[in-house]
């Protein structure tokens, strides 16, 4: 109730309790990551992902960072990050990070064309309508930028009871008009596999798509 309190007192856009207390909840189901997943995805995945963003350019924005344990927390000096959960953007934040907090609302506190992608690791699942948070990617990637997206297979969405959305390969072909993909493949193994994505927690879809021009 502490971590909730401080949040309250802080304002952080005047957070109701209960949804204090989920951020406190969830920001704690993140953080159990076991040192194995965590040097997966410093060590392999992470990078794999950032030469994909970086053939963008080099302003790469990852949104929806958690606690840092993926691509910002690999390259630091390198990403940027948005969140939508307090307690991640104060946690990352006292740890030099350069984040910020995503409006109540789903504004992006960056200006229009600011970056050349934006990457969502494991975030699109969370989210009901996704609109917005496209919406929002596509505002401040530069025209032909780039965005990622990294989706759980059939056994990693089913593990956490906070996923509200299944993206299959069908999903991410038909994603959002706005942005051609690119290239879609997985992690850790390269290839599409229905049968490593029912068996495989920690088994990934990775969309690359391109902004397509006005």
């Amino acid at each position: 109730m502490g971590a909730v309190c401080h949040v309250r007192n802080r304002g952080k856009g005047q957070l109701m309790q209960h949804d204090a207390e989920k951020f406190e909840r969830y920001f704690s189901h993140l953080r159990q990551i076991s040192r194995v997943g965590l040097l997966y995805k410093r060590l392999f995945a992470a990078p794999v992902l950032y030469w994909y963003a970086r053939r963008f350019g080099p302003r790469v924005m990852e949104v929806g960072f958690g606690f840092a344990a993926g691509l910002i927390g690999a390259f630091p000096r390198r990403v940027w990050g948005l969140e939508i959960n307090p307690l991640a953007v104060d946690y990352c934040s006292a740890r030099g990070l350069r984040v910020k907090a995503i409006a109540e609302d789903g504004t992006f506190p960056e200006v229009d064309g600011a970056f050349d992608v934006c990457l969502l690791d494991n975030v699109l699942e969370h989210i009901e309508a996704p609109f917005r948070t496209l919406d929002e990617c596509h505002r401040i990637t530069r025209p032909r930028g780039g965005l990622i997206i990294i989706v759980p297979g059939e056994r990693g969405y089913a593990s956490d009871d906070d996923h509200k959305k299944f993206y299959g390969v069908a999903e991410l072909q038909a994603l959002d008009p706005r942005w051609e993909l690119q290239k879609l493949f997985s992690l850790p193994v390269g290839f599409i596999s229905p049968a490593l994505s029912r068996r495989l927690k920690q088994y990934c879809l990775v969309g690359v798509y391109a902004k397509r021009a006005a």
